[in-house]
């Protein structure tokens, strides 16, 4: 009887193999698009867009365009605190709860990160998944990142920082301020292809005044080489690092740098096809900045400083006293030096440029104004602030340095995190439990910018980081707490950023020796600055430039906000790779 019946079923489909070919794929398409997402999933009741049920591609194509950060951000507008990405992946914003559940308490990295291996490839801190293996890194060298340690006299990155600060102010004193040494490398812009000198293809356009003095200079180009010359000496020695600010010429390396860092979509998520998709540029970039790097650190190697007793050693010579040697030390050598040179230069060029404009004069004036009170006035050319206790102190330094970091993040892009076991959610009025494997992440750009927190979140506000007039000191202290549980610049946790302290200071230091002496206007050959159109006005009154937005695309642009839109991806960059200013004796 039943081999009858199965004699019978497959005549059947043999004579009508096409509607039950048919049948079978209705029925598949009907269980993947809607049977599954809406009633099977564990992740059904989490609010999100229709295609992203079904589908990863969205996610991975709005990351492939640069223009992830911002739809996360609108979603997150649109449905609220929780937010479904993918079929596997859900996105936290407003709740400080989940930074302390995802980060604080160390949920497990996403495969996003294990392709920043490198030389090899070889594993660092930073790509490393496994919270033990991470932390087998980290216990090597944290010591050496530490505050006091930096801080310390005895060790030599107080007076290599200090001395590369004033390098960094001759370099603006003789290319802006004086104007005997002209940006005209910059200017030219034959290597960055987004700059206004690529664009026209000749120098038309700089100091079209005929200036002898106070012209442009490319200050994204110029706080790179500031920030790469103070982590490579701090990674691999004072006597060993770059020496880009004496050099400009060497300055060349920072933009194959860059090209590397576009190309983060590939490395992170597809990097099968990283070759084919990178082309022929950027492959040899990739291998010029990778024989720039083992030359630097071949250099190291023979020439080993001597050090004092009590005094720390380099970070390569901690790694070789752990144990690492040859590449297996150099991968946590270039993951520091490429994030510390790249990050510290963002924030630096974001700061000075938004002092720079119109709007927030009186703001560059309030700095110059706090550092004549506690340093006086300079006392010759060659005399630089070299306290750094006094400066790290200083209160409206601090409140535009946080500012700067919330509103410019330099990383302003998701930070995935993987559950290690089922984590419980509130959506609405309803607990919802995320499988083992949900990919959960938090972007710092939208925490920023949760105005309950940080009302007029898209203006340049450091007061917000002020005592306000009658506020207590208690009140003024909760309120502080409450906004850094927002934050995440340098991340949250046990693997927030291990150079935090190292950047906090020379950033501050190189903006306490530049306003000491100068002030700075936005290079109007460079770009259109509307004197009027610039403002806006915040709730409580106060004045700010105009919103400056997050892009994707270089397109022809002449107002300084749309030239310093921000780049949406995981690492963002002035949208064109340069930001021009002049800079005068204050």
């Amino acid at each position: 009887m039943l081999q009858d019946a199965a004699i019978v079923t497959a005549r059947y489909v043999l004579e009508n193999k096409n509607a039950f070919l048919g049948a079978i794929i209705l029925s598949l398409a009907l269980f993947k698009l809607v049977i599954y997402p809406f009633y099977l999933s564990p992740l059904k009741d989490i609010p999100g867009p229709y295609w992203h049920r079904v589908s990863h591609l969205p996610a991975l194509e709005g990351q492939r365009r640069h223009v992830w950060i911002k739809k996360v951000h609108d979603l997150h507008a649109q449905y609220g605190k929780v937010v479904l990405l993918s079929p596997t992946a859900v996105s936290f914003n407003e709740d400080p709860k989940y930074v302390h559940d995802i980060y604080v308490k160390n949920m497990p990295k996403a495969q996003f990160y294990a392709n920043f291996t490198n030389h090899g490839p070889r594993p660092n801190m930073f790509a490393s998944l496994d919270n033990k293996a991470h932390l087998r890194f980290r216990r090597m060298i944290q010591n050496l990142y530490s505050k006091s340690a930096i801080f310390n006299p005895k060790n030599s990155t107080r007076n290599s920082v200090v001395e590369k600060v004033g390098q960094l102010v001759s370099q603006v004193s003789r290319s802006s301020v004086s104007g005997k040494e002209p940006d005209y490398i910059n200017a030219r812009s034959a290597s960055n292809h987004n700059g206004k000198g690529y664009a026209l293809g000749s120098l038309d356009w700089f100091n079209k005044k005929g200036k002898s003095s106070n012209l442009g200079i490319d200050v994204h180009s110029l706080f790179g080489a500031f920030a790469m010359d103070n982590i490579s000496a701090f990674e691999l020695g004072p006597e060993n690092g770059t020496k880009m600010l004496l050099n400009p010429e060497d300055r060349y390396y920072l933009i194959p740098f860059r090209l590397i860092v576009d190309m983060t979509f590939w490395t992170t998520l597809m990097p099968r096809f990283w070759d084919i998709a990178a082309g022929p540029v950027i492959r040899k970039a990739s291998r010029l900045i990778e024989k720039w790097q083992l030359d630097l650190y071949a250099r190291a190697e023979e020439n080993v400083p001597q050090r004092a007793p009590g005094q720390n050693l380099s970070t390569l010579e901690t790694l070789k006293k752990h144990g690492l040697q040859g590449k297996n030390a150099y991968s946590s050598l270039t993951d520091n030096i490429f994030a510390g040179h790249e990050t510290t230069a963002i924030q630096l060029t974001y700061t000075c440029y938004e002092l720079s404009r119109p709007a927030n004069k009186h703001r560059q004036e309030q700095l110059q104004k706090e550092l004549r009170e506690h340093f006086g006035s300079p006392n010759g050319d060659s005399e630089v602030i070299d306290d750094l206790e006094a400066v790290d102190r200083l209160p409206y330094m601090e409140a535009l340095m946080q500012e700067t970091s919330r509103l410019h993040a330099a990383i302003p892009g998701a930070e995935p995190r993987v559950t290690d076991k089922n984590y419980e959610v509130v959506v609405g009025e309803k607990k919802v439990s995320l499988p083992v494997g949900t990919e959960v992440s938090m972007q710092p750009y939208s925490m920023h910018r949760v105005t309950s927190v940080f009302p007029d979140p898209e203006l340049y506000l450091p007061e917000r980081w002020l005592q306000e007039p009658g506020e207590s000191e208690d009140d003024y202290a909760a309120r502080m707490t409450n906004m850094q549980r927002y934050m995440m610049g340098f991340g949250k946790g046990v693997r927030m950023c291990l150079g935090m302290n190292l950047a906090r200071i020379e950033m501050k230091m190189a903006l306490a020796n530049l306003y000491w002496r100068y002030s700075s206007d936005i290079c109007r050959d460079w770009c259109t600055v509307n004197e009027e159109s610039e403002k806006a006005t915040a709730l409580n009154g106060a004045k700010a430039g105009l919103p400056v937005g997050l892009h994707s695309a270089v397109s022809p642009a002449d107002s300084d906000e749309k030239m310093m839109s921000m780049f949406d991806a995981y690492t963002t960059r002035p949208l064109h790779d340069e930001c021009w200013l002049e800079w005068s004796a204050y």
